[in-house]
């Protein structure tokens, strides 16, 4: 028989913190845009609004607008202004609280890589 590997809950109150705890994350990172907003800040190290369009194709002014105010509320990224005599520029970047979730989204993409395949592979299998 297979041994099951029990996540560390001790007692039900600590099953349900770990469950309040999961419930949160979840509706944080629930939305389709939050994972790849925080990824394109993460790989251009910082974006400014109108940037946002160019690398997350099919976003709106108005839902990219409630999804960086959602992250800011959460401390995961700032918006920062640099003041110059000629214009004022916005940006957006990483703060370092957003650091934590690096492991988690590099797990469900090589998840996603992963699954994605042997889908694939599973319906090309079927159709021969």
């Amino acid at each position: 028989m297979e041994k099951k590997i029990k996540p560390c809950i001790d007692d039900e109150e600590m099953l349900n913190k770990r469950f309040l705890a999961l419930r949160d994350t979840l509706e944080l990172f629930g939305g389709k845009w939050r994972f790849c907003l925080l990824l394109n800040i993460y790989y251009h190290e910082r974006l400014r609004f109108k940037d946002f369009f160019e690398v997350s194709k099919g976003i709106s002014p108005k839902v990219l607008s409630k999804e960086l105010t959602i992250l800011e509320e959460h401390q995961l990224v700032q918006k920062v202004v640099e003041y110059t005599p000629t214009q004022d520029i916005a940006y957006y970047q990483l703060t370092s609280h957003a650091q934590m979730i690096w492991p988690v989204l590099n797990s469900l993409i090589e998840f996603g890589l992963s699954n994605r395949k042997e889908v694939i592979e599973a319906i090309l299998k079927s159709k021969s």
